[in-house]
């Protein structure tokens, strides 16, 4: 099992991937073998030194199976696919509360499904939890190409909400 790590932030070159221990999930936990991990850009502002304050080992969310689960743990079995918040995802084993988990969609691959987590949840608490959005809501969706933007947008759309996007170019208009 490793991880990857920065041994000095602001070096790219510094980013290695280090031998770490597995643990055995606490109850309530799981264990995935990690195949996919999302970038997000507070991986790269940690990388490049740049976040202000610690920002953590790298990567937040993941899709992979479950290869261990901890006592009380019914919803999930060994093998299953799942996707996750997973703080240090950037690695072969994670080990999460099992409510950081959630089934993975057969029709998306690991890699497509290691997108979901971070921008999906982000935008269904600032439009549903903080905007409260309904049906007949006109929604303002900045940079809506981009991969928070995407989620607000069918987020926004399954609400009944009518929806105005920006996208920086052409190429980008055109596919929304």
């Amino acid at each position: 099992p490793v991880r990857l790590a920065i041994a000095t932030r602001g070096d790219l070159d510094a980013l290695a991937f280090e031998p770490v221990l597995r643990r055995t999930p606490a109850a309530g936990e799981v264990e995935i073998r990690v195949r996919a991990t999302g970038l997000n850009f507070r991986d790269v502002l940690g990388a490049l030194g740049t976040y202000p304050g610690d920002p953590g080992p790298l990567g937040v969310e993941c899709a992979g199976e479950i290869t261990a689960v901890g006592e009380s743990v019914d919803e999930f079995r060994v093998g299953e696919p799942v996707v996750a918040l997973a703080q240090g995802s950037f690695g072969t084993y994670v080990t999460v509360p099992a409510v950081f988990a959630a089934g993975k969609p057969a029709s998306l691959s690991y890699a497509e499904a290691a997108t979901i987590p971070i921008s999906f949840l982000t935008t269904y608490y600032g439009l549903f939890r903080h905007a409260r959005i309904s049906r007949g809501d006109t929604v303002l969706i900045h940079a809506a190409a981009g991969g928070l933007g995407l989620a607000a947008t069918q987020l926004a759309l399954r609400a009944g909400a009518e929806v105005f996007g920006t996208a920086g170019s052409e190429d980008k208009r055109n596919y929304l």
